[in-house]
């Protein structure tokens, strides 16, 4: 027996050592842990894009790409933002000339950004909790459906988190990481021009932590001085191409800021204000739905052993810590409710830009007010809200809407997911030596759900996409058709339905063919293909006033009369003009 005892003693002890050595390493480990998992999935999500093949703006980006890499074909679109074309175009550079490399290139920033969303979060939760925040964010179907697309929604939101964190770090630790965050600023509105929004979530915590502006004034004019000098390289590229530094910027706010001019007919029409509320439980998908739920089931457990104990007690909020307590809290309430009834009934009837700063305005209000609680980390909390508010406000006002606006929004939900299933597992209180079991349980439990989930959505992708994939197909065959055709085709003037996927396959230049439909003119897709007769003529004149040679079409219903179709793959029939 004794023998027994000190042989189990010797192993709890050993456990115990083992124990300690793993939780103070844990940080690596769970560092480690997250990077390998995030890679693997990354890959598959490639490998699945490669097989799909790119999509419309995909071949934008591919084609400024080779411009940038000094072997441009005659086509490309320099109103989109170019950071992305400009880091696929480094490695055109050596010889990489593929969409997999665009590919590539997404997909490691993306695996760039989840690390950093890891490490800012690191800044607020421990370790597991930022690891289940991460991969909530990362089994998204609304990320996983974007990730290694070549498309600059991802990239821009990696870049997005980095600034965020540097942005906290530099508030927080060291005002020199200002250094860091302006440019990552930068390089991100250089990646997709809307993200540039994050700015406001950053001057809410520059100014709610005040002591910075006067201690880190000088690294804050730094940092904004090291990012424009980020920026003239491309401003001097569009003062070449367009003849004002300026125009892709003002490009994209003209066409942000005008939304009373976009018909209804447009596929992405949607006016409705709600639009991303109605589809959250499709964009976080079973893991998040099942995180709720958990947070549901944790609120009712509570609250059932609160009334059973008769502690359940409802407090006046007039009373107690939310009396207001002199004239200048008087005047920030009141001013809190006056600006929160103005952006009740104005959300969506002005500027996006107007609704933005008047919730800045709201939040700085609204965390003065609440300060006087000292909550722990309401600075933190009130970050991610802004984050989240800043993008859904302008995306909910502007009536152009698609799902994966929703990435924009994607790491605040998954941060306030975890800190609803953080703040309840404490609150029930079940915990082994300070360790909060049940937020453990809950973690392994999601996790395992999470990789099952992520292998369907993975597999859901490809069967989801195989259109896109037909289209691609479809597109190359008739380019390499006309190559063979027409050995001079470069000399001709070539116009397309598909104008980005043949001007890559063709290496030339070729024209758009918009759709013509109602006396309306789209440059995008409409919801309705059907033609009427004055469509048609439509159709003619523009092809006949831009001297088209070939056309590749894919409106099954047009009558052209100076066009004959010579070839026809899929739905993309080829036409030559019968008057040359």
């Amino acid at each position: 027996m004794i023998f027994l005892e000190i042989k189990n003693k010797s192993f709890g002890e050993r456990f115990g050592k083992i124990w300690k050595v793993l939780d103070s390493y844990s940080s690596y480990i769970f560092f480690i842990l997250l990077a390998l998992i995030v890679s693997v999935i990354t890959y598959y999500r490639v490998l699945v894009q490669i097989g799909i093949g790119p999509t419309w703006d995909t071949y934008d980006f591919l084609s400024n790409a080779l411009v940038f890499a000094g072997q441009g074909t005659g086509y490309a679109d320099l109103l989109r933002p170019p950071l992305l074309s400009f880091l696929t175009s480094i490695f055109f550079r050596l010889g990489y000339i593929s969409p997999t490399t665009i590919f590539a290139v997404d997909g490691a920033m993306f695996i760039f950004g989840v690390i950093g969303f890891y490490l800012l979060l690191k800044q607020y939760f421990n370790n597991v909790e930022s690891f289940l925040a991460s991969l909530i964010f990362v089994s998204f179907p609304t990320v996983l459906s974007f990730v290694g697309l070549g498309l600059t929604d991802v990239p821009s939101i990696s870049l997005l988190i980095w600034t965020v964190y540097f942005t906290v770090l530099a508030v927080k630790r060291n005002s020199k990481f200002f250094y860091l965050a302006f440019p990552f600023l930068m390089l991100t509105f250089l990646t997709r021009y809307a993200a540039a929004l994050i700015i406001f979530p950053m001057l809410f915590y520059i100014l709610i932590n005040g002591g910075v502006l006067k201690k880190g004034f000088k690294d804050m004019v730094i940092g904004i001085s090291l990012s424009f000098i980020l920026l003239l390289p491309f401003l001097v590229l569009f003062y070449l191409s367009f003849g004002n530094p300026l125009y892709s910027f003002s490009n994209f706010y003209g066409s942000s800021s005008v939304s009373s001019s976009v018909s209804p007919e447009n596929f992405a029409y949607h006016p409705n204000l709600l639009f991303f509320v109605v589809g959250i439980p499709v964009y976080i998908g079973r893991v998040g739905f099942a995180t709720i739920l958990l947070i549901l089931l944790g609120v009712f457990i509570y609250t059932f052993r609160k009334i059973r104990k008769n502690r359940l007690m409802i407090k006046n909020p007039l009373n107690g810590k939310l009396k207001v307590e002199n004239t200048i809290s008087k005047i920030k309430l009141g001013l809190f409710i006056i600006l929160t009834i103005l952006f009740l009934v104005t959300f969506g009837k002005i500027s996006y830009m107007f609704t933005e700063v008047l919730f800045l305005a709201m939040s700085l209000l609204g965390y003065w007010l609440l300060k006087k609680f000292n909550v722990e980390n309401m600075d933190f909390h009130f970050l991610f809200l802004t984050w989240f508010m800043a993008f859904f406000i302008f995306h909910s006002v502007y009536v152009m809407k698609t799902d994966r606006y929703f990435l924009t929004m994607a790491p605040a939900v998954a941060y306030f997911l975890v800190l609803g299933l953080s703040g309840i597992s404490n609150k029930l209180n079940y915990k082994i030596k300070d360790k909060d079991i049940l937020f453990y349980v809950f973690a392994i439990f999601l996790i395992a759900m999470m990789l099952i989930s992520i292998n369907y959505e993975l597999d859901e992708v490809a069967k989801i996409n195989l259109d896109d994939k037909t289209t691609d197909d479809t597109v190359e065959a008739a380019s390499y058709w006309l190559v063979n055709y027409d050995p001079t085709y470069k000399n001709k003037n070539i116009y397309s339905d598909y104008w980005p996927y043949n001007a890559w396959y063709l290496k030339t230049h070729v024209g758009m063919v918009p759709i013509f439909k109602d006396n309306q003119t789209f440059y995008c897709g409409v919801k309705d293909y059907s033609f009427n007769a004055n469509d048609n003529q439509a159709f003619n004149n523009y092809l006949d006033s831009n001297n088209v040679y070939y056309y590749f079409s894919v409106r099954s219903s047009l009558n052209l009369t100076h066009y004959k179709p010579i070839k026809q793959f899929g739905n993309v029939v080829i036409y030559e003009s019968t008057r040359n």
